[in-house]
This record gives C-alpha cells, structure tokens and sequence, in this order.
C-alpha cells in the first residue's frame, strides 16, 4: 500500500480541500467560479488591465490542462464503459496531442462532457478502475496509472482556472489590443468551466483513483506537469 491519504498530501493534491470538508461544500466555490466561467455567473469586481503576454499565458496554460484532461478522461472513461483495448483510444489521443489552438479543441467537447458523464456515472469509480487495472496488460496498468496522475494534476489545475476565467474575459473586453482574440477566450473559459462542473463529483474519489493504480501522488498538484501518454 502507498501512503497517500494523510491530508497534507491529499489536500496538496486536490487544491487544499478535498478531505477536509464534505464534499458539497468542498466544490460549492469551485462550481460557482466554473459557472462564472462559463457564462452563467458574473463577477462583482471589475478585472484589472491585462497585457497580452498575461493574456496568451492564461490561453496556454488552459489549452495544456484542458488538452490534459481530455485525454486522462478518455483513458478512464474508456477503461470502466469498455472491455476492449485502451488502445481504442489512440487516434482520439494522438489527435488531441496535435491540437495548438482552442477553435480544434473545441471539437473535442462533446467527447469529453461524455467521457465526464460517464465517470460520474459510476456509483464506485475507483473499484471500477481497481478492476480494469488488475485485468489489464502491463501497457494498460501504466496508462490507467499516467492517466489517474495527470486526472488529479487537471483538476488542481482547473480550480484555478476556473477562478481565474470571469476576470480574464473582463479584462479582454476592455483592452483593444485583445478585442480580435476575444473567441479565443470565450472557449478557453467555457472548456475549463465544463471541468469545473463535470469534475467535482469525482474529485473527491482521486485518492482511492491513486490507490487503485498503484502510483504515486505528484507532491504538489498545481505545479507538476503530467506524464507523457505512449502507446507501444
């Protein structure tokens, strides 16, 4: 067994809350910035002037985590709906490695509110995945286990992301330089509020996800970067 649960660690992991609270209210202002994000809630405070290299490292980091959670959302989804190779997955995952802008990975949304779905769906995910990864190749143990790794690094990420998005369009608007981008940005904050909301539910099941797969927890969620996804 990997010693992974004490809180320091997990909550490290998760964004400082997963353990310490139930779990509505450990995602009540998670989901409410993610709604923000998304167009459904406003901010009161009006966003400071914003430069267009803040800009672009709000759509590069958003484009890296989200591209991230797709394919570790895949991965899992694909493991507990499907009894056949992970490796139904390739094409998906390779074509989403080659994505460099928001307007592609936008076509990729559907995909990923079911691959969501479907994680959400199952009444014990990581018994699930528990399964999938005792049944599997040696080639799908490491995947499930790169993909449960880079899951938890997603949703740290997206927490913040998600708190960041409402200002970052507000800002965008008012600077002129930044008005012929502003599509850019209306996707990034409305992919990272579709995690937002579609990933609290199974947040809290990433400790038993870490167990489940044998790895190890990244020490510190927000700043790791995610493992490569290879298939041989």
């Amino acid at each position: 067994m990997i010693s992974i649960f004490n809180k320091s660690v997990t909550a490290a992991l998760l964004a400082g809350t997963l353990l310490a609270a139930p779990a509505q209210a450990q995602f009540g202002g998670m989901l409410g910035k993610a709604k923000s994000a998304a167009g459904l809630g406003s901010s009161d405070t009006q966003a400071p002037a914003m430069s267009g290299d803040e800009a672009d490292a709000f759509l590069t980091a958003s484009l890296r985590s989200t591209k991230n959670v797709m394919i570790a959302t895949a991965l899992l989804a694909e493991a507990v709906q499907n009894r056949g190779p992970l490796t139904a997955r390739k094409a998906q995952i390779e074509a989403l490695n080659s994505i460099s802008n928001f307007k592609e990975l936008s076509a990729h949304k559907s995909t990923l509110s079911a691959d969501i779905a479907a994680l959400n769906a199952r009444q014990d995910l990581s018994a699930d995945i528990n399964a999938r990864y005792q049944a599997g190749t040696a080639e799908e143990k490491k995947l499930l286990g790169v993909a449960v790794v880079n899951f938890a690094i997603g949703i740290a990420r997206n927490v913040d992301l998600v708190g960041k998005a409402p200002q970052v369009l507000d800002a965008v608007k008012r600077n002129p330089q930044l008005l012929t981008r502003v599509g850019q940005f209306k996707l990034a904050a409305e992919l990272v509020g579709l995690q937002g909301k579609g990933l609290a539910g199974v947040a809290t099941s990433v400790p038993k996800l870490i167990a489940a797969t044998k790895v190890r927890a990244p020490k510190d969620a927000k700043t790791s970067e995610p493992q490569p996804v290879s298939f041989i």
